[in-house]
């Protein structure tokens, strides 16, 4: 083991995370809790020439990151074939550390707020953070990303609120075209007055909903709205909630389109299966459940809301 922080400076530890990457190359399977992308640790062009063995040995690489959404990091195109990433929110388990799991070794690394490096090869401890790993692992959001890095997603995190006394959880799409051209990113309420509106539009469709979700969209400058009236099954949980559902362009229903895209089914699912788990397993009032600041969906591969549509105050 080699820890001794009196001993290190930073090129000393760029040096042996350099060392440590090449040595992880050709492992059968490399686990990383990742604090920043390789690049940003030891700088791009050593970075990529160590990708290229990463490719080389096409060796699988689990990631679990604090951070929702990746800009480009690799032109080494076929080395995301072999890559899943995981987010955790930091306040479940916050990386501060770069940590490295492969073969019998395990490798603790950063250069900031400190220069830092520990090193242990050993079975039984590469063993336990494995598990440590894996627990971590199976409650983590999955993040698909491009072939260069980057993630993508199919809509904006959702928003909760209440019109009067039903709760509403809206999720804005963002693969439909720029929802901005409907609503604006400055105005952090524009969403919502319009989902709003189209509630106080129809109050004898959504006046009786224990719950309501808004899939919001648009065609150029005219914002659509898919939205879900939710009740409590009353006559069996083991049904799931009830649901009924109407579409509107603008305020005006209209009846000439699906009642949903298989993006907002996914949606939908992902709520179905979040609102089991929280009203009737562990038995809490809609209102509740409908907090997503503290509550979020578990979406499948390609599908995790990654960021806000508003721009930050």
């Amino acid at each position: 083991m080699n820890g001794d922080k009196s001993t290190q400076s930073h090129e000393d530890v760029i040096d042996r995370i350099i060392d440590i990457s090449v040595r992880s190359a050709s492992a059968s399977s490399i686990s990383i809790f990742e604090v920043s992308n390789l690049g940003n640790l030891i700088g791009k062009v050593a970075a990529e020439k160590i990708r290229k063995e990463f490719v080389k040995f096409n060796t699988p690489i689990r990631q679990i990151t604090n951070l929702r959404k990746f800009k480009s990091w690799t032109s080494n195109l076929e080395l995301t074939q072999n890559v899943t990433a995981k987010y955790v929110p930091p306040e479940v388990y916050e990386i501060r550390n770069e940590i490295i799991i492969f073969d019998n070794t395990v490798a603790a690394y950063r250069l900031e707020p400190d220069v830092f490096y520990m090193e242990v090869t050993d079975e039984s401890f590469a063993k336990s953070m494995r598990q440590m790993f894996r627990s971590i692992w199976n409650i983590g959001d999955n993040l698909l990303m491009s072939a260069d890095g980057s993630t993508q997603t199919k809509q904006y995190l959702p928003i909760s609120y209440k019109f009067s006394n039903i709760p509403v959880v809206v999720y804005p799409a963002k693969d439909d075209g720029y929802l901005e051209r409907a609503f604006s990113r400055i105005d952090h309420n524009s969403i919502q007055k319009y989902v709003s509106s189209v509630i106080k539009s129809d109050m004898g469709f959504c006046k009786d909903a224990d719950m309501i979700i808004a899939y919001v969209w648009n065609q150029e400058d005219v914002p659509y709205c898919d939205l879900w009236r939710i009740n409590r099954n009353e006559i069996s949980d083991d049904s799931g909630f009830l649901y009924d559902a109407r579409i509107y362009k603008g305020l005006e229903v209209i009846t000439d389109m699906g009642v949903a895209s298989g993006n907002s089914s996914i949606v939908l699912t992902a709520e179905e299966m979040l609102l089991r788990e929280l009203i009737i397993g562990k038995g809490l009032s809609f209102e509740d459940a409908s907090n997503r600041e503290r509550y979020r969906a578990r979406f499948p591969v390609g599908f995790v809301p990654a960021e806000g549509f508003y721009e930050k105050a």
